[in-house]
């Protein structure tokens, strides 16, 4: 029985991994319109701060079980939603399971950010949303763009 779970473990890790890297060309081409618009806006609606940031460093800071909380330093490069501005310098927590390789975290991505207090150390860091960072595209900024206009739209009527 032991066995059977192990296994189990092992198959959905890789079925895991396997989903996070893009196999030939068509894997890529229907990753590129993921996710959809509701699903981004969802996320929009749950953070502070939506931006597309270039990250520069990565540091793993802390672990607990099978989790790291990493510190991510960066510059925006186009901002969604919150105080932010282009070319303005930000730096936040993500956590993620234990292994991910620091290249992961590097690069152009987009996050969604929210405040979290940290006790230990007594003061407010930016925090991604959980499940939430993603790579840049130009559809995921597409329909970002699309967001934050219907948003500015609402608060003006």
């Amino acid at each position: 029985m032991k066995f059977k779970r192990d296994t189990s473990t092992l198959i959905f890790s890789f079925i895991i991994v396997a989903s996070l890297l893009p196999v030939g060309g068509r894997a890529q081409k229907e990753d590129d319109n993921w996710p959809s618009l509701s699903y981004l806006r969802s996320d929009y609606r749950q953070v502070s701060v939506v931006a597309r940031v270039n990250v520069r460093t990565a540091e793993k800071v802390n672990h607990v079980g099978g989790y790291e909380d990493w510190h991510l330093v960066g510059e925006v490069t186009e901002p969604f939603k919150g105080k932010f501005r282009k070319g303005d310098p930000i730096d936040f927590y993500h956590g993620a399971e234990k292994g991910f390789r620091r290249e992961l975290f590097l690069g152009d991505k987009i996050v969604f950010l929210e405040r979290n207090f940290v006790e230990k150390e007594k003061r407010w860091v930016w925090a991604v949303l959980e499940n939430s960072t993603l790579g840049y595209n130009a559809d995921r900024g597409r329909k970002l763009s699309l967001i934050r206009r219907s948003q500015t739209k609402r608060r003006t009527h």
